[in-house]
């Protein structure tokens, strides 16, 4: 809990869904990372762009190997 700085944020964003990392800094300059989850708050702004892929579909399916849903890449 805080106010800090978006330092970066990167990932994936689709129809089935999100998985984003973000790194932050407090007034202080100590450096915190990790996923974004739901209900962050942001308190003024935050200057994002999002990209468009018109030559591939990313998508999340299960991986029996590790139960996770992992990003599968597919082109158009």
């Amino acid at each position: 809990k805080g106010f800090f700085e978006i330092i970066s944020l990167s990932g994936t964003l689709g129809i089935n869904g999100c998985h984003l990392h973000i790194s932050v800094s407090d007034d202080h300059g100590a450096l915190t990372g990790g996923h974004l989850l739901d209900g962050c708050t942001i308190y003024t702004t935050a200057e994002i762009i999002i990209e468009e892929s018109l030559n591939f579909i990313f998508n999340r399916e299960n991986d029996d190997a590790t139960g996770w849903k992992e990003l599968q890449i597919e082109k158009i």
